[in-house]
């Protein structure tokens, strides 16, 4: 008697487990060309660099963090976090994944500070911070807001006045290719470790003011004073939303 083998079918990966939710609200994001070699010592195993147009960018982003917790249950009132990303997508992956890397991430509650390195791994770093805003949840007003964060007895600033709606979000535009890079990666030891994270479509706005003033090397280093002292490629704008981020994988 003869048999036929039929070779099994591949195993789909298990979506992975909610870690936590949260509101990412009233984020300004300053997004600035870079040479792609001082990105090099930053980017974990199983990773490369992702491009829009030939160019690799670096983000200053600042948002308003709330209802972060764990099964509902909020471990802070809302904070604010300050962050200088980059983007990436896994080398060879059929399904084209992506997301963020981050250069460092400042946030301004202690409480929130512990809970997100417990959760993520990562070196969040306790720093004074405070925001101001107007106009978000109102169609007739234009949103505008200000970051200030203080570094030694000096506050830096970044303040934002919207202009327009931005219709346009595809993923072959600038504003898309950076909003379409919504998961986390890290490197953990020998690791490196994917955060998915899922959230609605957001409301994007332009800007028609970006006043930016920041103490780069002290906060990030000295290779990105120059590229964060050119002229933005674009700064944008949005009210945000909740989000759910889920349960690290391991990519390597």
């Amino acid at each position: 008697m003869s048999t036929t083998s039929h070779p099994e079918a591949p195993t789909q990966p298990l979506e992975p487990k909610l870690l936590t939710t949260a509101a990412y609200n009233e984020l300004v994001a300053v997004n600035f060309q870079i040479n792609p070699a001082l990105l090099d010592p930053y980017l974990p195993r199983g990773l490369e660099l992702d491009f829009y147009g030939g160019e690799t960018y670096v983000s200053l982003t600042c948002m308003l963090m709330r209802k972060i917790g764990i099964l509902g249950l909020p471990i802070s009132r809302g904070f604010v976090e300050l962050s200088l990303r980059f983007y990436v997508r896994h080398l060879g992956d059929p399904q084209n994944r992506k997301g963020i890397c981050f250069i460092k991430n400042y946030v301004s509650s202690p409480t929130a500070t512990w809970f997100l390195n417990s959760r993520f791994d990562r070196d969040y770093i306790k720093m004074k911070m405070k925001h101001k805003n107007n106009g978000f949840g109102s169609r007739a007003t234009i949103p505008e807001v200000q970051y200030q964060w203080k570094v030694d007895d000096h506050w830096n600033n970044l303040r934002i006045k919207a202009r327009s709606q931005v219709k346009n979000t595809g993923p072959d535009t600038k504003v898309g290719f950076i909003l379409d890079h919504a998961s986390q990666y890290l490197a953990s030891g020998k690791k490196t470790l994917e955060y998915k994270v899922t959230r609605p479509t957001w409301q994007i706005w332009d800007a028609a003011q970006a006043n930016f003033t920041c103490d780069v090397e002290r906060l990030f280093g000295k290779p990105f004073v120059k590229p964060l002292a050119k002229r933005p490629a674009s700064v944008f704008v949005t009210e945000g939303s909740d989000i759910n981020i889920y349960r690290p994988i391991e990519i390597t």
